[in-house]
Formats: structure tokens, C-alpha cells, sequence
């Protein structure tokens, strides 16, 4: 190879290493910014759900290392594993309809003190020289 090759390909990989950096940064700045957004937020919940369905296909290509020597396990796994990822991501994409549409259930807040005092006065499982 000349030298005007292979300073060729430097550039290209310096520019694709570039890029895959500034990526990387956008990736980390969305997770920031989406993980302040409010539990209703349906971009939130569609994110959360996409981010179960990444970390268990890492996790499915993690565990698949230390199964491939074991003789009957790895058939299996080679079998099982495709088709349970398969059904998980078909879930995610049968329901991200649901996800972006339907709003989630409000948090309720939490009681005052004065909420707490009042209900464990009717409680029956305090007795009598408990209660005040």
C-alpha cells in the first residue's frame, strides 16, 4: 500500500472515531435530559421501555460467552434465547402505541402527618391504651 492509501484510511478512521465519540455524547446528554422529564411523559416511558429491551439483549450476548462450552446448554441457548428476544421486542413495538398514547396513572402524593395521626386512631389493631 502507498502512503496516500493509508493516510487515507487514518483520516477515515480518526473522522468514524470522531463521530462515534460526539454520539456517544448526545446519547449521554438524552439519557440526562429524558431521566428529569415527569413519570406521565410518554417519551420517558418509551425510552425506559426501550432501554430494558437493549440492557436484555446485552445481557442475553453477555451470558452467551460462558453457555457455548457446555455441551447440551448451548444448543438450547442458541434456540431459546433468539426467540424469547424476538417475543420481547415484538412486545415493545405491539405496544408503543400504548406507551406514547395512554397517559400513566398520577402519583399520588404522599399524607401529611396529620392524615397519618387521624388513621391510626381508627386503626383496630391498636388498643385502647395505645390510642390517644
Amino acid at each position: 500500500m502507498s502512503q496516500d492509501t493509508l493516510h487515507t484510511i487514518e483520516e477515515i478512521v480518526r473522522d468514524l472515531l470522531i463521530f462515534v465519540g460526539a454520539m456517544a455524547l448526545l446519547l449521554v446528554a438524552l439519557i440526562v435530559i429524558v431521566s428529569l422529564l415527569p413519570q406521565t411523559n410518554p417519551l420517558k416511558r418509551v425510552l425506559t421501555a426501550l432501554s430494558y429491551r437493549v440492557g436484555a439483549t446485552a445481557a442475553a450476548g453477555a451470558l452467551a460467552i460462558p453457555v457455548e462450552p457446555i455441551p447440551g446448554l448451548d444448543a438450547v441457548y442458541d434456540i431459546g434465547v433468539p426467540i424469547l428476544l424476538i417475543w420481547y421486542w415484538l412486545t415493545f413495538f405491539r405496544n408503543l402505541g400504548h406507551l406514547w398514547s395512554e397517559p400513566s396513572p398520577p402519583q399520588s402524593p404522599l399524607p401529611d402527618k396529620k392524615t397519618i395521626r387521624e388513621d391510626a386512631k381508627r386503626s383496630p389493631f391498636l388498643g385502647r391504651s395505645e390510642r390517644r
